[in-house]
């Protein structure tokens, strides 16, 4: 009992230390009468609490600070007296009308004569804010636990590693619910292999200064294999003791590392045949160089689809792909367990052999080249193709997996020049071969720059006259070291690298102001390469020549060979019909070599038709050539197209062809490829073309 209390009890009228000690203690306290349940007297502390003045209080009953809901429990507290001797809580209303929760005590006084209660009162407001918040934040935290999306668990070590703490999302991972596991440790769940594995674990995060990881393969309660990833650590105590405690976050990684596995597999292998592709080739080839011995040497083997390039053109690249994939299961068939296959890209494969001795290799290479001759079924339809091999050994053409590669290229680059359709192995010539089209290329660039060619220019003879039609024009590079060199030692070099567009626009335009020049009845042949048509700026490059050369169309004929059909025939008879129409004759060259050139007449109306050299040796008593010769007369009369023949070295083949009806001819005869200066003078001279040939004979 308070002092309070007591001078309240003991009298009737509390005196005036007991009505100081009343109004200044710190608790708000009034007494109320039970009947009325009016204020009696409040001290200072509650009018401070409340906000009420002295003289409201006197007005006010015990009921007005209190909300609505309250009154009702607070008279029958009163009239029961159940509030008395023993704290309550309530709600009570200050007089801004904000809500206060307190703790209130009753006792029974006298005051003033009359039967009384004294409430004091205790502001639990921020003792509750406090409770709410730490219940709060417990229930936020646990919440959060629960709903994370990653497994959370806790286990005490002391306690044989029991889990105090085991979220939803552990449930989860784990196939069992959380409620459980916790009071459980692995044992109960796990096998003995695996709880042992975790318990390894527990003990390594223990001993360890900070959090380790673990990602292993874990057997669910469903019989399910998933991949686990878990960090854990021991959770430092608070005191400085040693840990009890170890949180653990487990997270599941199956489908994270499956994607991975697949990407890793997709960055490695060739969507198209699932063969390995050119990354892992690389990163094989070098273990396998590495490796090999002259006990155990490998072979490297590049292989090419001949002229693939024409199924993708013809049939459409769903057959070529179609095409490879076949390919990719034959050579797949062949190779032996240890051996390696994968497709570099495009129609290229290599394969990596492991070899007991060389013949091997080539039985192999040999069984390729057997396997791939026969038919494959595109759509249906037997399609035949064959393949160049290019083969270099380990260690004996090279112990480094890069020129190893270079090797096996350049042997590969050898099967193609030499017919395609077979093997061939590296050898060391064929390294300075490339190193001399290297320094060709590079000095092709230089010639092209600093002008180091030249046009010659071989005379056309008409027979119906014997004048001059008119000039074909030949390139030839003036070498500042090696002098002269013909065509045929530097123009499939720039074939290969490309510079033969350059180059041919150089001879375009050259040989089109050169012409200009010329008589007017006089014509300039010029050679378009395959390359050339293949670029699309061929038509503006011979429009541009001739509106800056001011020679007239019909005076420039343009010789191709029937390889441009083959390259593109879908792209070539457009452009030879836009030729055409701006006026240009257009001669097919080398006619009756190919395999096709009577289709190619048939589907272009040439201007001019060049019978090849090698039908005109030995007309004179061939008379399979004789034939050949007497065909293509008929031939250019139906198509109404001149006929040219070409090689002309004899008196003897002069006359037969004069005989046959040929209407122009070329050769050495008539005129070697000469210097414009010797044009000019033969154009200039006065003479025909056969009193001239005839004057160089008789000078030779």
């Amino acid at each position: 009992m308070t002092g309070i209390q007591r001078a309240f009890v003991s009298n009737d009228t509390p005196n005036d230390d007991f009505q100081s000690l009343f109004a200044t203690h710190p608790s708000p306290m009034w007494v109320y009468d039970p009947d009325t349940l009016h204020f009696l007297i409040v001290n200072n502390a509650a009018i401070d609490l409340y906000g009420y003045s002295r003289e409201t209080y006197a007005a006010m009953t015990v009921l007005d600070i209190r909300p609505t809901h309250e009154r009702q429990r607070m008279i029958t507290a009163v009239h029961a007296r159940s509030d008395m001797e023993r704290a309550e809580r309530w709600t009570h209303l200050k007089a801004d009308g904000t809500m206060v929760e307190v703790l209130t005590y009753g006792r029974s006084v006298r005051f003033n004569g009359r039967d009384a209660i004294l409430a004091i009162v205790q502001d639990q407001t921020e003792v509750n804010a406090a409770h709410r918040e730490v219940s709060d934040t417990r229930s936020l935290l646990d919440s959060i636990v629960d709903n994370l999306p990653v497994g959370v668990f806790v286990k005490d070590m002391e306690a044989d590693g029991l889990y105090i703490l085991f979220n939803e999302a552990c449930g989860a991972i784990v196939g069992r619910n959380s409620v459980d596991v916790v009071g459980r440790s692995d044992h109960i769940f796990y096998d003995e292999k695996q709880a042992a594995a975790f318990r390894e674990q527990d003990m390594r995060a223990f001993a360890a200064e900070a959090a380790i990881s673990f990602e292993e393969t874990m057997r669910r309660s469903d019989g399910v294999e998933r991949m686990l990833r878990t960090v854990k650590r021991a959770l430092p105590s608070v005191d400085g003791s040693p840990p009890r405690y170890l949180l653990g976050i487990s997270q599941d990684v199956t489908e994270e590392r499956s994607v991975e596995a697949r990407l890793a597999y997709m960055a490695m292998h060739d969507a198209l045949t699932g063969m390995p592709n050119r990354a892992f080739f690389a990163d094989q080839i070098r273990r396998a160089a590495k490796a090999a011995t002259l006990e155990q040497p490998i072979a490297l083997l590049y292989l090419d689809v001949d002229h693939f390039k024409h199924i993708n053109d013809s049939k459409g690249h769903a057959a070529g792909d179609a095409l490879l994939c076949q390919v990719a299961q034959r050579l797949t068939a062949l190779a032996r367990p240890g051996d390696f296959v994968a497709r570099l890209g495009g129609d290229e494969f290599a394969l990596v052999v492991r070899l007991d001795r060389e013949s091997c290799i080539e039985r192999f290479a040999k069984s390729l080249l057997t396997s791939l001759s026969q038919p494959f079924d595109l759509d249906g339809v037997n399609e035949h193709v064959t393949c160049s091999i290019g083969i270099a050994l380990a260690p004996d053409h090279a112990d480094d997996d890069d020129v190893l590669m270079r090797h096996a290229d350049l042997a590969l680059y050898a099967a193609k020049e030499s017919g395609r359709s077979t093997y061939r192995f590296y050898e060391p010539s064929m390294r300075m071969e490339a190193e001399r089209r290297h320094l060709l290329t590079v000095e092709l660039r230089e010639a092209l720059q600093q002008n180091q060619f030249e046009l010659y220019y071989q005379p056309i003879v008409q027979l119906e006259n014997d004048g001059l039609a008119g000039f074909e024009a030949l390139i030839r590079w003036n070498h500042p070291e090696r002098g002269l060199v013909p065509p045929m030692d530097f123009i499939p070099v720039a074939e290969e690298t490309g510079l033969i567009v350059a180059i041919g626009e150089w001879v375009l335009r050259e040989a089109c102001r050169t012409a200009a020049s010329w008589p007017k009845h006089l014509k300039i042949a010029v050679n378009l390469s395959v390359s050339q048509f293949r670029h699309n700026s061929l038509l503006a490059s011979v429009v541009s020549a001739l509106d800056e050369s001011g020679l007239r169309p019909e005076r420039l004929e343009i010789e191709i060979t029937e390889s441009v059909f083959l390259a593109d025939v879908g792209q070539s008879l457009p452009l030879l019909k836009a030729l055409k129409e701006l006026g240009i004759r257009i001669a097919i060259d080398d006619f009756g070599t190919g395999y096709s050139s009577f289709s190619y007449l048939r589907a272009f109306a040439f201007d001019k038709i060049k019978l090849d050299r090698s039908f005109i040796a030995g007309i004179e008593t061939d008379p399979g050539n004789l034939a050949i010769v007497r065909a293509v007369v008929g031939i250019g009369s139906g198509f109404n197209a001149t006929t040219l023949a070409e090689g002309i070295e004899t008196e003897e083949q002069l006359t037969k062809l004069r005989q046959e009806g040929f209407n122009e001819v070329q050769g050495y005869l008539l005129g070697k490829p000469m210097p414009l200066a010797q044009a000019q003078a033969l154009i200039t001279g006065g003479v025909s073309a056969f009193a001239a040939a005839a004057a160089a004979a008789a000078a030779r």
